[in-house]
């Protein structure tokens, strides 16, 4: 939620129909998020389980069930969404004064889409095995990561939405980077 709501604010004093292009990708953000999070949360529960009976195998196997199913929504999500970008877009709630700002913006997010999913059942399952100051510093990074690309490439470097698309992906490809690391330690 605080990637949409700092790419808002910046995309705001571009105008009013960017900054509507950051609302309408809330959903596709939202839905990414609660699917991710039933992964992370289901499989996280049943690691605890596992762990709980010293079953390190069976802890490693939900992680990985429940972190290769999201990569994999995730892929088949990015894949169609690139594919039909427009329609998507519009069944969104994009109108067509919109459309091209949400396409920029739009195909940012669905571009990382895979890594998002990764990245929230990471998150949670860290949580879960009771590493949740890793699980804070991972997401933590990536949201001030955000913030700084967007004041630079879209306030400095005047790339409009499409920086703060960029922005977006790069801040949550390094945040995953960071939650893949502390998970293997």
């Amino acid at each position: 939620n605080i990637y949409n709501m700092v790419d808002t604010y910046f995309v705001g004093t571009l105008g009013e129909s960017p900054q509507a292009a950051t609302g309408i990708l809330f959903t596709l953000q939202a839905i990414i998020q609660a699917v991710a999070f039933m992964l992370g949360q289901g499989s996280g529960t049943m690691v605890s389980k596992a762990l709980a009976d010293r079953n390190e195998k069976e802890a490693s196997e939900y992680v990985s069930t429940g972190f290769f199913v999201g990569i994999g929504i995730g892929s088949v999500l990015m894949i169609g969404g690139l594919l039909f970008l427009s329609p998507f877009m519009r069944f969104l709630g994009s109108t067509e004064t919109i459309l091209p700002y949400a396409k920029q913006y739009g195909a940012c997010v669905l571009i990382t889409s895979p890594i998002m999913m990764g990245s929230f059942v990471l998150n949670n399952n860290l949580r879960y095995e009771g590493k949740s100051f890793y699980a804070m510093i991972g997401l933590v990074t990536g949201g001030i990561l955000n913030i700084l690309g967007d004041y630079l490439l879209v306030m400095v470097f005047k790339m409009g939405i499409l920086g703060a698309g960029i922005a977006t992906a790069v801040s949550q490809a390094i945040s995953f980077l960071l939650l893949l690391y502390f998970f293997e330690r």
